[in-house]
């Protein structure tokens, strides 16, 4: 457990490491919504776009004010360059203060790569589930043109293994 949480704890540090050993790309997301599966499937590493607890005195000309704490932190942590190592961001839609955190970053970090996904939230909905995997693969055709390399069905099988073995550690922690 402590090696996790010294993980945690310099995570900004791992990814930027895990980049030049690689020479892959790093993406931030801010929602649960975005499917890693993908990125690591296009041999991306995804990171989590976190707050730091801190008072996010630099977004108000940005968002508003009275947006929820975590999206003003998750913002703020951008603008404080905190991720200045990250090639891309991408949101799955989620709340409306996150979106707006996300169009925020997008407009005024550099970043090479935004995306916003659309998902259903209407599960029981009959067009939820292929409105959603059309969704999906609008998704890998961007990373695709993106990072100018093909996501093969083998890529996209070891990307669900990598979360599905990280979905069952972490049900061993909890």
């Amino acid at each position: 457990m402590e090696s996790f949480r010294e993980w945690i704890d310099n995570r900004h540090e791992y990814a930027r490491a895990w980049k030049e050993k690689t020479g892959n790309k790093v993406v931030g997301y801010f929602c649960t919504y975005v499917p890693e599966e993908i990125l690591y499937a296009a041999n991306i590493l995804p990171v989590r776009i976190l707050g730091s607890h801190e008072p996010p005195t630099v977004t108000e000309p940005y968002i508003f004010a009275m947006f929820c704490h975590l999206c003003r932190d998750c913002l703020a942590q951008g603008l404080k360059g905190r991720f200045d190592y990250l090639d891309g961001i991408v949101e799955g839609q989620s709340c409306l203060h996150l979106r707006q955190a996300f169009n925020a970053w997008r407009l005024h970090i550099p970043i090479d790569f935004a995306y916003y996904i659309y998902v259903p939230h209407g599960i029981q909905n009959p067009h939820a589930i292929p409105y959603l995997t059309q969704e999906l693969a609008k998704f890998k055709k961007a990373l695709e043109d993106w990072t100018g390399k093909k996501i093969t069905n083998e890529d996209l099988d070891r990307g669900i293994r990598i979360m599905n073995r990280n979905r069952e550690l972490m049900r061993k922690v909890y």
